[in-house]
């Protein structure tokens, strides 16, 4: 048996202007350094320090695991692209009210829970394949290496559709509810494909 714990990234200045990121690699401002040192300390209060830590190679994710790395004294994150953002295409860097007015119709998809037709969009059932295997492996790993708890910071869709493929449950995004900014879920493995969701939106303080 073995924990995940998986935790959205830090709050970026995108993220302030409601500016869509998938694939862009925007870091953490101030703001967001200073939140993901508050989210370190409470995911090392909550677990202790005996944690492996992995990470979406994209940098707000980076920052924000290196915070709980450096507070245990373990090196920087292990970095796994399995984890990262879905692209949103042609829509990184429009804000939502921008998307809604250049693309009425796709938005009105996306709005019901569909995969818009736009060029560079990451798949639902695409992106949760790639994210659950990494979940599959990273706690598989941790079970044979003897590491109870795995800390895994990535982003928003990425952990729900993750966690709803393991789950069985329908890709869509209202399914499991808004995940905020460094809050995490936790999950724990029981072998093969015995998945529990012990918690959602944890930690939850800004």
């Amino acid at each position: 048996m073995t924990s995940l714990i998986l935790v959205r990234h830090a709050r970026t200045g995108y993220n302030t202007e409601g500016r869509l990121q998938g694939s862009l690699d925007v870091p953490l401002g101030e703001d967001g350094l200073a939140q993901a040192e508050r989210v370190a300390r409470r995911v090392v209060g909550e677990y202790g320090t005996a944690l492996a830590v992995v990470t979406s190679p994209l940098k707000r994710s980076v920052h924000t695991a290196d915070a709980v790395a450096a507070l245990i004294g373990s090196g920087p994150a292990t970095r796994d692209d399995r984890f990262t953002q879905r692209p949103y295409g042609v829509w990184e860097g429009h804000t939502w009210d921008e998307v809604r007015a250049r693309w009425p119709q796709e938005y009105r998809r996306r709005q019901e829970g569909l995969d818009p037709d736009i060029p560079g969009w990451g798949e639902s059932g695409q992106v949760a394949d790639r994210v659950a295997a990494g979940l599959r492996e990273v706690a598989a790993r941790a079970a044979r290496t003897g590491v109870d708890t795995t800390v895994i910071v990535s982003h928003g869709s990425a952990i729900m559709l993750g966690v709803a493929r393991l789950l069985g449950l329908p890709l869509t995004p209202s399914r499991l509810g808004h995940l905020p900014h460094g809050a995490w879920n936790e999950l724990r493995w029981h072998g093969d494909d015995d998945w529990q969701l012990l918690r959602y939106c944890a930690g939850r303080s800004g």
